[in-house]
């Protein structure tokens, strides 16, 4: 046994996201920006004897403790590639899982920025390499802070930080199985998004953000595949009097407004029928 390395993984919102088609490879193509949150896991890496990954946490329900966790998955395979020796992974998980928030694959950043410090002469192009590999949202993990993502999400272009924010996570009692494929193939029955919207907000960088300015195009279907959404949609609106939007592929839903205003609208959300999360907007680390 060695030395114990940890970080903090924090989720993410998608403030807009547009789906542009279907690629040649099977994927979409997508224009994001993205934000992060301090809502964070807490991961750490030890050296080991042998591989093992185990969680656990206020939110662990629904995140998987072997070799299919992504965060086991990118250390495998840096592993492979830089000749990396057996790891123990600990995540304490506190973001939702499969909520649209981006909880597995922020575990899989940190733990590759972590096995930078486990495994002398890791490069930036060897964790690049692997993010890529392991998912779509995992190179923006490796910054963090306010980025678009283009392609499948690999390609990031870090913007100007945000100033911060309050954010209200909603998140719902109910999800299904197989979520975000599930999502895309229902998005394929519509037009596609011409990326104006990403554009747009990269372009003019707003200073302030409120779920008005936001977009996202699995809003077009997420009723379908989460009929009870509707419901529990409705309602808050109703209690906060503004509007709340779909994070990611859902079905969390989230409140975007002015630093000291987060409280109030948790406050008035009570009593709905979900988990009710008061977080903040962070910068790059």
């Amino acid at each position: 046994m060695g030395d114990l390395f940890q970080a903090r993984a924090g989720a993410k919102l998608n403030l807009v996201l547009e789906v542009l088609g279907v690629r040649g490879d099977g994927y979409h193509e997508i224009d994001t920006i993205l934000q992060e949150l301090e809502l964070a896991d807490a991961v750490a890496v030890e050296p080991a004897a042998e591989w093992s990954i185990s969680v656990g946490g206020p939110r662990a329900l629904g995140t998987p403790a072997d070799e299919t966790n992504l965060a086991m998955k990118a250390a495998r395979l840096l592993a492979t590639r830089v000749g990396g020796t057996p790891v123990a992974i600990t995540l304490e998980k506190h973001i939702p899982a499969a909520g649209g928030l981006g909880g597995g694959a922020s575990d899989a950043a940190a733990v590759l920025r972590l096995l930078c410090e486990v495994w002398p002469g890791v490069t930036p192009g060897d964790l690049r390499f692997t993010a890529e590999a392991v998912g779509s949202d995992e190179v923006f993990f490796l910054a963090g802070g306010t980025a678009r993502a283009q392609g499948r999400g690999e390609r990031v272009t870090r913007l100007t930080p945000l100033p911060q924010h309050d954010v209200v996570l909603f998140i719902p009692l109910l999800t299904i199985g197989q979520k975000t494929p599930r999502m895309f193939a229902a998005l394929d029955r519509y037009p596609f998004d011409s990326g104006s919207v990403a554009e747009q907000f990269a372009r003019e960088r707003p200073q302030r953000v409120s779920n008005e300015v936001t977009f996202n195009a699995f809003e077009r279907v997420a009723f379908e595949l989460f009929p009870w959404l509707a419901a529990l949609w409705r309602d808050l609106e109703e209690r906060i009097g503004e509007a709340v939007r779909l994070a990611g592929a859902g079905p969390c839903l989230f409140w975007i407004g002015k630093s000291g205003r987060g409280e109030t609208v948790a406050a008035k959300a009570a009593g709905a029928d979900c988990e009710v999360i008061s977080t903040r907007t962070v910068s790059p680390r």
